[in-house]
């Protein structure tokens, strides 16, 4: 966890409040022919936040990997210095260790958030996979900790995958919200739509609820799993 906690620093001089974003990205051997297409979505929504003045210091994000290992990219930190990792695809998918890294960097987040006196919005998860998890024996207690975290609303969970992707075992994460099927070469225009649920949210107030745009519709990115 100490490792963690160095990632999770807080600019004391930037007194807005915050609103922290995790993104879970599969890296596995089988996510070859679709990385290229994922950094360039993370490239786009660097840009798109960069560029809003508000979202560039409201919104804090970090890259979490996994294809083999769990990797963490970087410090969790503004988007106004967030610089997307590059990406290589290896290995198998230890998504319930992501998880739960993902789940102790986010509580990290939120101590350092309490300690400095800033307010914060809900945590967001974004989890985009071409798969199911292969760490099964690890997989019961990451479910447990999101569907707590959800339950008690200590973050929003958002669950992406392609064609290919395990969804029923992605329903298990959360029950009242389906997971989404990318639809195909969809990518730019899913984070397109992340760039602009991020910079909606960051423009309300901590605690308000503000709709996502539905994803799903004619012109849309996603789709419910068949």
């Amino acid at each position: 966890m100490s490792a963690l906690v160095d990632r999770v620093r807080v600019n004391d001089n930037n007194r807005e409040p915050r609103q922290p974003l995790v993104l879970l990205v599969d890296t596995s051997s089988s996510m070859a022919d679709d990385l290229a297409d994922v950094a360039a979505g993370l490239d786009g929504l660097r840009g798109a936040l960069a560029r809003d003045p508000v979202a560039r210091n409201r919104v804090e994000l970090v890259v979490v990997t996994f294809g083999g290992q769990v990797t963490v990219h970087g410090d969790f930190g503004e988007a106004a210095l967030f610089e997307p990792p590059p990406l290589s695809a290896s290995g198998d998918t230890p998504m319930a260790s992501a998880l739960t890294q993902a789940l102790d960097l986010l509580e990290a987040k939120k101590q350092a958030y309490r300690r400095s006196g800033l307010d914060y919005y809900r945590p967001l998860l974004f989890l985009l996979t071409d798969g199911e998890p292969t760490d099964l024996s690890r997989w019961p207690e990451a479910v447990r900790r999101v569907r707590e975290a959800e339950r008690e609303r200590k973050l929003v969970l958002l669950a992406v995958g392609t064609q290919t992707a395990g969804f029923a075992r992605l329903g298990e994460l959360c029950p009242d919200r389906v997971p989404l099927r990318l639809k195909e070469a969809q990518w730019e225009t899913m984070f397109q739509w992340l760039s602009r649920s991020l910079q909606a949210r960051s423009r309300s107030r901590p605690g308000e609820e503000v709709p996502l745009e539905d994803p799903t519709g004619p012109r849309g990115w996603g789709a419910l799993p068949s």
